[in-house]
């Protein structure tokens, strides 16, 4: 019995020696807690608010990002609208990076490190064309939970939280929005879908139910309703179109489908679908000149037949005026 007593007793003090030195760490902090808390920004003036032009310089060209007035907008091409969710990731990123893990000040392993001009290098600029950070952004390490990035007037090599080449080099994806309409569904008071099979027209009543109109009057499936209003309203495009002489290239001269609705303000959303190529389909908005490229399979989930949409089993609907 004693033996017992004293194995339970011993195991019940490892319990709370490691309980204290969870909780109270008497040896003091790490190396790795003191690196954190002894670490310096790598650019500590910079202030992203004050960043007004941003350049990025990699292998496969180069992009120019200007802020006009709160915008952002991809000067290297015509001032398209840019991709504000990913400048604000690279300013935050910028930001964030410090010295905490330095590994190679040796000038000749940059290029092992891609922190030269095999990897990616940004300029950010306030609106008297000062650098406000110049830095170089290589590899991802090992692990690929992180990247080297380098300050480009110094030889340190750090390490950095990220896979951060795809943060600042957007590649044949570019930095342009990709957004091609950004609405509250909850707004849409009238949907019609015309596709070389059919005409459908779906419209809210008195109460605020939406019914078929069209080619049918009928009760509608509400989730198949609420699941198109959901892709429309937030739809981006997978790809940009190539510059071709006329909408006559693109299919979009006579669209064979295009999807439109009303809002409550008075305003249309509507969407010219033409033909396809390699798997993607030619769309543009009726009031911009930008032609965007959608997978089959997303412009699928936009034009869906009157079958689709109609609830199952349901008695006609009364017709509204």
């Amino acid at each position: 019995m004693k033996t017992k007593q004293l194995l339970i007793l011993g195991a019940v003090f490892v319990v709370l020696a490691i309980v204290v030195i969870v909780f109270e760490n008497p040896f003091g902090k790490t190396e790795y807690e003191k690196k954190v808390e002894a670490a310096m920004p790598l650019f500590p003036d910079f202030d992203k608010e004050q960043v007004t032009k941003i350049e990025i310089i990699a292998t496969d060209g180069t992009a120019t990002l200007v802020k006009q007035d709160s915008n952002w907008v991809v000067a290297s091409m015509d001032n398209y609208p840019a991709d504000s969710e990913g400048v604000a990731e690279l300013l935050t990123k910028v930001g964030e990076f410090k010295n905490t893990q330095r590994v190679s000040t040796n000038p000749e392993k940059q290029a092992e490190f891609q922190v030269d001009s095999t990897g990616v290098e940004a300029k950010l600029m306030d609106a008297n064309d000062k650098l406000l950070a110049h830095l170089f952004v290589g590899k991802t390490t090992p692990g690929f939970l992180s990247s080297y990035v380098r300050p480009a007037d110094a030889n340190d090599v750090y390490v950095a939280q990220g896979y951060l080449q795809s943060v600042f080099n957007k590649g044949t994806r570019t930095w342009k929005d990709r957004t091609i309409f950004d609405f509250n569904k909850g707004t849409v008071t009238e949907l019609n879908i015309s596709s070389p099979e059919e005409t459908v027209e779906l419209r809210l009543d008195a109460n605020g139910t939406w019914q078929m109109l069209k080619p049918e009057a009928s009760a509608v499936n509400t989730t198949e309703v609420d699941t198109l209003l959901t892709t429309f309203s937030e739809l981006d495009t997978d790809d940009f179109a190539e510059a071709k002489d006329n909408l006559a290239e693109y299919g979009l001269d006579t669209p064979q489908s295009v999807i439109s609705a009303a809002l409550n303000d008075g305003t249309t959303a509507t969407l010219y679908i033409g033909k396809e190529e390699e798997g993607k389909l030619y769309v543009k908005r009726d009031d911009k000149e930008t032609v965007f490229r959608l997978f089959k399979s997303n412009v699928d989930r936009l034009i869906k037949k009157s079958e689709t949409l109609k609830a199952e089993n349901a008695p006609p609907a009364v017709e509204t005026e």
